[in-house]
């Protein structure tokens, strides 16, 4: 006889009911606090399957989060081709914008070589292993001088100086 079995015989003989359902019940409710709702569920399956798509793919893609404060690209380049910048920081600030928006809109790096470029007959180019790895280091290190530097370009020049090698 099993445990639940001897203490429903052992209540029934003092008259005292036991409710085996608050067991379910119980059970029930951690389960409800442990699930989510089904359009939520797929929101984050689509969300995973389009990440795995871009490692695979070896894409690079940038955290809906962080992109909210954008402006559109076509803002970026036309102050990029205008290039009417009076210090470093300005002409960073705006470049690292640039290329966010751009992966933003067209899901390519523009500094990756083989994101938009083709040979001369035709063939689309293919990025050098590691490229794109190297790239975002060397962006995410430009982003951190950025910070570092907290709106004063003399600082941005310093740290800047700083981190190119001399020979």
């Amino acid at each position: 006889m099993t445990e639940l079995e001897n203490e429903n015989l052992q209540n029934s003989e003092t008259g005292n009911v036991v409710d085996t359902n608050t067991d379910y019940i119980a059970a029930l409710e951690a389960i409800k606090k442990n699930s989510v709702r089904k359009e939520d569920f797929d929101s984050l399956k689509a969300d995973r399957d389009r990440l795995l798509q871009a490692v695979v793919n070896g894409q690079e893609i940038a955290l809906e989060r962080e992109q909210a404060d954008l402006k559109p690209r076509e803002e970026y380049y036309k102050a990029y081709t205008d290039n009417k910048f009076k210090t470093d920081l300005e002409f960073w600030q705006n470049f690292v914008n640039l290329r966010k928006a751009t992966i933003k809109e067209y899901g390519s790096d523009p500094c990756v070589t083989g994101s938009y470029g083709f040979t001369p007959d035709g063939t689309k180019l293919d990025a050098a292993y590691g490229e794109a790895e190297t790239i975002q280091e060397q962006m995410d290190l430009i982003e951190d001088m950025i910070d570092q530097a907290d709106g004063n370009p003399f600082v941005f020049k310093t740290l800047m100086s700083q981190a190119m090698p001399r020979k």
